[in-house]
């Protein structure tokens, strides 16, 4: 048994916006398809070869980059605390199998971070909107492989148009 313990540095990218938390969920459910996409999961674990892996996920995304796989409502976990309502602060788990396929072929050590996550708090003054950028936490460190930067490089790309759309006055 060895032990290795590799330091990383990864990149939290930050969106503020003033619309109001409801209405950016709002957009990022339409934007994943939250309620088409539900029990993705439970749909993969049926396929029997690529051609319907492709399929299935190609109706979940409905022409869109995501679909929507679940979400924590970390709100509710402050509010069992004392008993009173707290501003929203949720994580949505989004992505789309077909890139993590991709990309794990490339780096199978990116697979723990996927699929990626948005956090979505609310302020005062509207909402912030924050994700790890995914070349930072899905690369391999010391390693130029060309296949996996351009997936990642396109996947920071789909990732911050959907959040600029979702957070967009």
């Amino acid at each position: 048994m060895s032990k290795t313990i590799i330091p990383f540095t990864a990149k939290i990218v930050n969106f503020d916006t003033t619309l109001p938390f409801s209405e950016v969920i709002s957009r990022l459910d339409v934007a994943i398809n939250k309620a088409g996409s539900s029990d993705i999961l439970g749909k993969l674990r049926t396929v029997k070869d690529q051609e319907e892996f492709m399929s299935v996920v190609n109706r979940a995304t409905v022409g869109q980059d995501f679909l929507y796989f679940w979400e924590v409502p970390h709100n509710i976990l402050l509010e069992f605390a004392d008993g009173n309502d707290k501003r929203g602060i949720v994580v949505y788990t989004f992505g789309n199998p077909i890139f993590a396929q991709a990309i794990v072929k490339c780096n199978p050590f990116a697979a723990y971070s996927i699929p990626p996550r948005l956090l979505i708090v609310e302020k005062p003054e509207g909402t912030s909107v924050s994700y790890h950028l995914p070349s930072t936490v899905m690369s391999i460190r010391g390693k130029n492989d060309p296949n996996l930067q351009a997936e990642l490089e396109a996947l920071d790309q789909k990732v911050e148009r959907l959040v600029v759309k979702i957070t967009a006055i």
